[in-house]
């Protein structure tokens, strides 16, 4: 997993500085630092408050099914799964780390394989409901603005290039492991087997809990819609509500269908296109550099100091 992880890195800090270097050459100008002096802080307070309210409702939803599954944690730890699970999700190819990370840290708790998995795959479903209930919507602004549609596939086609070119650079070789090949396979055939149970008792007897976290699934992404919401307003504050909302599902399905670490680059670009629409060109490289940094990127660092905090102890422990 740290080699994964460090391998992502790589990779996403060399596509945000091309991303960086893009908005920097098109968008800032002496107009710059005025428009940092002019943002409504009240709004951008809210943005901010909205990100906790991100990282509660995911840490809610997690809590819920874990307490379901019978495993016991803080809700203060529960935060903490949240952040380094933003870090995990930031750093890795298609958001994948984010789960790799929740698999750590429910693992550092001592809990079994296969509850883990149990956890990860329902949590994975309850954040599909809310791209699943607004997939209608997503489809018709496509057929309504197929222009912006095409924009955006040109952005992750140009990205995914991209991250295919950088893995081919830095592939390295597996190591092999020690296991053999036939207590390997009896343990993952064990733990599958407890897995199809567990989830088959948890969809038999849970089905409240279940809808519950798939209820602060759904808030989740609606606090991210709000946070872009409120931080656009803070640039201009007769922005419609609504409007804002719907100008974002586009940009936020590339986002998270996008191969790239953490959407990188897809997200700055294609900000800079949808936001476009609501901003000047002096404003909207500001506002897509504070929009990512506030709505993932900021979450992230904090994620990754945490992380590198438990493994470090965890390796202490084992040495």
């Amino acid at each position: 997993m740290v080699k994964t992880l460090v391998r992502g890195s790589i990779f996403f800090v060399l596509i945000l500085l091309l991303s960086l270097s893009y908005i920097s050459f098109s968008s800032f100008n002496l107009d710059t630092l005025r428009v940092l002096q002019n943002i409504n802080k009240k709004y951008l307070l809210l943005s901010l408050f909205f990100v906790f309210l991100v990282h509660t409702f995911d840490n809610l939803r997690l809590y819920v099914i874990s307490r379901a599954m019978g495993v016991k944690y803080s809700l203060l730890y529960g935060y903490v799964i949240s952040l380094i699970n933003t870090f995990g999700a930031t750093i890795t190819p298609a958001h994948v780390g984010g789960e790799g990370t929740t698999v750590y840290m429910l693992a550092r708790k001592g809990v079994n394989a296969y509850k883990i998995a149990c956890i990860v795959t329902l949590k994975t479903l309850t954040g599909a409901a809310f791209f699943i209930l607004f997939l209608p919507l997503f489809i018709y602004q496509i057929f309504r603005e197929p222009q912006n549609a095409i924009k955006l596939f040109g952005i992750i086609i140009i990205f995914s290039l991209l991250v295919l070119i950088l893995f081919k650079i830095f592939r390295k070789g597996v190591a092999s492991s020690g296991v053999k090949g036939r207590d390997w396979f009896r343990k993952i055939k064990s733990s599958f087997k407890r897995y199809l149970v567990y989830l088959r008792l948890f969809y038999r007897e849970k089905k409240k809990e279940f809808l519950l976290a798939t209820l602060f699934g759904i808030l989740l992404y609606l606090s991210f819609f709000t946070v872009g919401i409120f931080l656009l307003k803070a640039f201009n504050e007769k922005i419609s509500f609504l409007k804002a909302f719907y100008q974002q599902i586009s940009l936020v399905y590339a986002i998270f269908v996008s191969p790239t670490p953490g959407g990188s680059g897809v997200g700055e670009l294609g900000g800079m296109m949808v936001f476009g629409d609501f901003l000047s060109k002096a404003e909207v490289g500001v506002f897509v550099v504070l929009w990512r940094t506030i709505s993932q990127y900021m979450s992230a660092f904090v994620g990754g100091i945490i992380f590198l905090i438990c493994l470090v102890k965890d390796l202490k422990n084992l040495s």
